[in-house]
């Protein structure tokens, strides 16, 4: 069980207070407290931006369509014999 978390600056925006733009990635945290990436509905209670990604990180991200290879799994027929 999570007992704390860390916590920036940014603070959650009621819709009443601060209409949240349509059509767009978000933060959105539901009823039960449970924050989720989204697009804005009527189920969410508050919403907040995505924080920024500082170019130095974004240095270190994959490139867009990057997908790792698995590593080779060797046959495991071919070391059954190597226990004895």
């Amino acid at each position: 069980m999570v007992k704390s978390y860390v916590a920036g600056q940014s603070t959650w925006r009621l819709p009443a207070e601060e209409p949240p733009p349509l059509g767009v990635k978000m933060l959105l945290l539901n009823r039960g407290g449970v924050c989720v990436i989204g697009t804005w509905g009527v189920w969410a209670l508050a919403w907040a931006p995505l924080p920024l990604i500082p170019e130095h990180i974004k240095a270190e991200l994959l490139p867009a369509g990057y997908a790792r290879r698995p590593e080779p799994v060797e046959d495991w027929k071919l070391h059954a014999g190597d226990a004895a």
